[in-house]
């Protein structure tokens, strides 16, 4: 699975990497720029079918209290 966010904190990173791992998935590859005060980020994600749909949910959650937290 491949994620390109663009992230209004630094921070969510060592979220998404957090729950990844917990979620038994792994990374294999992590890009981050920060452009215009926004990080824009490129992840590429393998795991079990199971954990990769935890984690996609999880995710939209975080994302969308990201979104919330920047207005």
């Amino acid at each position: 699975m491949t994620l390109a966010l663009v992230l209004h904190d630094w921070r969510l990173v060592e979220r998404i990497v957090g729950l990844t791992n917990r979620l038994g998935c792994a990374l294999t590859r992590l890009d981050l720029h920060l452009r215009d005060r926004l990080y824009h980020a490129t992840i590429d994600v393998t795991g079990p079918p199971d954990a990769l749909r935890r984690l996609d949910a999880q995710l939209t959650r975080l994302l969308n209290d990201d979104k919330e937290m920047s207005r």
